[in-house]
């Protein structure tokens, strides 16, 4: 009796196991008892123009100066007289949004990106992904899919002194192998931090990158290796500028029907919980907090932000940047093209 008894215990703790270890975010909160904490709302901003339609495919977004740039992932579908056009927000034309003081969608100016012929020069070409500026300068992540499998790249380009004007340089591309055989998937952000520049694969979950990188290049765009990069399930797609002290936030992000990720535990939920609404939920929307230190890339001990979620439709939202006490993010053809602000961070 004893025996069958303790094999019993064991077999009850080893179902345990499974479930806590099965657990994900939003699928089955039941498995373990988490935490709620706060979810901010996200208030949408209103947009008009081609921006607005969900062909545009915005991918990424940075400030240039005080011109907020929305990436298109093919800027050339936009092109006047032959050159390919992103799109431009004035500071002052979204805090009088937010603020109330107009109520009128905003149609964003169409400015100059001279792409340099690149989408029809890199074979397999599927676009650009990510978008970062220093003073004059700005650098690009781009897509493609080769023979071999998936294949990025990153160059540099020239910013006129009004940010109306990009031109890129084809000549300071370097590749970016990515870190795991799965479509679709490429380094999708950068990060500026003591002339350095980083950039971060995709995909960082345990079952598809079990030893996450973080690729670095000079301001120049020459090599420097890589450094070590968060263990984080579900998907980066973006990160805000960092800060003087290499601090910066990134959107952590996880589409139900996304499956080839093969999501593990989600480490960040168990620590800190998840947000009300996110507790019925198959996706994920979140934004955490993260460091470029002398030893690489780490996860701070900081609360994510969770943000809302007032529907059952996942928001893929590829861009972010800071504005005032929160953020603006945008998504790109999912499931249309959505211009969001969202509070939880001071300047």
């Amino acid at each position: 009796m004893m025996k069958n008894k303790n094999f019993s215990i064991l077999l009850i703790g080893a179902i345990g196991l499974m479930l806590l270890s099965g657990c994900q975010v939003g699928q089955t909160p039941e498995a373990v008892s988490l935490a709620t904490i706060a979810e901010q709302p996200v208030t949408q901003i209103a947009l008009s123009g081609p921006v607005a339609f969900s062909q545009a495919e915005v991918s990424g977004m940075a400030w240039c100066g005080d011109q907020l740039i929305l990436l298109p992932q093919f800027p050339d579908q936009f092109q006047v007289d032959g050159v390919g056009r992103v799109f431009s927000i004035d500071k002052a034309t979204l805090s009088a949004y937010l603020d109330g003081v107009s109520a009128a969608p905003i149609n964003p100016e169409q400015i100059v990106f001279d792409t340099a012929g690149l989408p029809k020069a890199l074979s397999g070409f599927e676009g650009f992904e990510a978008i970062a500026f220093d003073q004059d300068v700005v650098y690009v992540t781009v897509e493609t899919r080769q023979s071999g499998g998936m294949l990025g790249y990153i160059l540099r380009g020239a910013v006129s002194e009004d940010c109306s004007k990009i031109v890129l340089d084809p000549e300071s591309r370097q590749e970016i192998p990515p870190q795991a055989d799965l479509s679709n998937l490429t380094d999708e952000t950068i990060v500026i931090f003591g002339e350095k520049v980083y950039t971060f694969y995709e995909a960082n979950g345990i079952h598809v990158n079990p030893e996450p990188l973080a690729h670095v290049f000079d301001l120049d765009l020459t090599p420097l290796g890589t450094v070590e990069f968060p263990s984080i399930e579900y998907r980066v797609t973006d990160a805000a500028a960092a800060a003087e002290d290499g601090s910066f936030w990134a959107f952590n992000y996880f589409y139900p029907g996304d499956t080839k990720l093969k999501s593990g535990d989600d480490q960040i939920a168990l620590s800190y919980g998840i947000g009300q609404t996110h507790q019925t939920a198959e996706q994920v929307e979140r934004i955490v907090e993260m460091q470029v230190t002398a030893s690489g890339i780490v996860l701070l001990d900081v609360a994510p932000i969770y943000l809302q979620l007032d529907s059952e439709e996942s928001f893929n939202w590829e861009g972010l940047v800071r504005m005032g006490e929160g953020f603006l993010m945008v998504t790109d053809e999912y499931p249309t093209t959505i211009l969001g602000y969202v509070s939880g961070v001071k300047e």
